[in-house]
């Protein structure tokens, strides 16, 4: 009884730990302020070099400012000048869950009884570039 406990709290803690992890490739500058935000390449004017992408999946309920803002804070921890939206898709991700029964009996040798339910979750994915401007890369 204890064991199955420690694994449901095991795995909510996976589950909701790894549901909103920012993935960032790229370099890091020195931190900054202020974000500007585009959803073209084409529409930034600066002259300016690509640092980086990052991907972000939550859950669909979860609300777009919000999703919005943390890409920016993890933007400015990285030391962007900008952060291009590059894709934003709505997802559907499936965990199969499972459970069996099994005996042995003397005269009819195995028995058995499986089953398996798989639950289906929406979510969001964005995908950003994180932009330096050339004016401001140290060198």
């Amino acid at each position: 009884m204890r064991m199955s406990k420690v694994f449901i709290l095991f795995s909510a803690v996976v589950l909701f730990s790894c549901g909103n992890r920012i993935l960032y490739y790229g370099r890091a500058y020195t931190p900054t302020e202020k974000v500007d935000i585009f959803f073209r390449e084409s529409d930034v004017a600066e002259p300016n070099e690509i640092m980086g992408k990052a991907t972000l999946e939550v859950s669909s309920k979860r609300n777009s400012d919000k999703v919005q803002a943390k890409l920016i804070r993890r933007a400015k921890k990285k030391g962007a000048d900008a952060l291009i939206f590059d894709d934003i898709s709505l997802t559907t991700t499936g965990a199969a869950t499972g459970g069996a029964a099994a005996g042995v009996g003397r005269r009819r040798g195995f028995l058995g009884i499986f089953g398996s339910k798989t639950k289906y979750s929406r979510g969001q994915q964005v995908k950003a570039t994180l932009i330096k401007y050339k004016k401001n890369i140290p060198g």
